[in-house]
């Protein structure tokens, strides 16, 4: 209740707070989550594959590499260890501040395995990307890098001008 109180008299906290986004910390504990910068990580991710602007077609392949981060499976039970954590990346969304859960909702896909490569299944169309690490609780790091891809139409627009191109040379 004393919690409640204190964060009353912080009313800028307040109309932010959601609690499905509140850094997690064990049992109500967060000293684990303390322990790990979020905020000015030492590590950075960036998209390899696509790059910035590139049409592609769909499923997306998506490589990410991050550097100076350690590249760890997510387990719910592990406390997070500072500088090191997985990849995610969001579809159409903001990337999360640094600090807060990443959900588990569409638009944000988890590479809880520790990867670095995922295919997503996109309708043709432009889309913001936003590749970020996040802790062994998916607790976002402010390592982020964002592009924009156009997902392609392969069907009649593609098959036309094809066409069109074999007409010509005959």
């Amino acid at each position: 209740m004393a919690g409640v109180a204190a964060l009353a008299g912080c009313s800028g906290l307040v109309e932010d707070y959601d609690e499905d986004e509140e850094p997690d910390g064990d049992g109500g504990d967060d000293e684990a989550v303390d322990d790990v910068d979020h905020e000015q990580p030492d590590g950075d991710v960036e998209f390899v594959t696509p790059e910035d602007g590139d049409e592609v077609s769909s499923p997306v392949e998506i490589e990410l590499d991050a550097e100076d981060f350690e590249l760890q499976p997510a387990e719910d039970d592990e406390v997070p260890e500072d500088g090191a954590g997985h990849h995610h990346v969001l579809v159409d969304e903001d990337c999360v501040e640094p600090g807060y859960v990443i959900p588990h909702d569409d638009g944000y896909h988890h590479l809880e395995d520790g990867d670095e490569e995922i295919e997503l299944d996109l309708e043709p169309g432009e889309y913001d990307l936003c590749a970020q690490a996040g802790d062994a609780q998916h607790n976002a790091y402010d390592m982020t890098d964002e592009i924009t891809i156009e997902v392609a139409d392969d069907g009649d627009e593609n098959d036309g001008d094809d066409g069109n191109a074999g007409d010509d040379e005959a």
